[in-house]
């Protein structure tokens, strides 16, 4: 049986998608992201421009919700 062999022409590969992070490690972020929000002194929130009510909606949300 006489062997097979594949040949790799430059039109036959594909490129690699440009990598994404991974579900996990956007999850990890945004539960840090989070915490970190939470941690403000309301001094420190109003002086980075956060409003009350955006900042605890934003804190309230579950790690899987963008």
């Amino acid at each position: 049986m006489p062997a097979v062999t594949l040949s790799s022409s430059p039109a036959l590969v594909r490129p690699r998608p440009t990598p994404r992070p991974s579900l996990l490690r956007t999850w990890l972020q945004r539960i840090r992201t989070r915490r970190a929000l939470a941690a403000l002194h309301p001094d420190q929130a109003r002086d980075a421009g956060l409003e009350p009510w955006d900042l605890r909606a934003e804190i309230g949300k579950p790690f899987w919700r963008a």
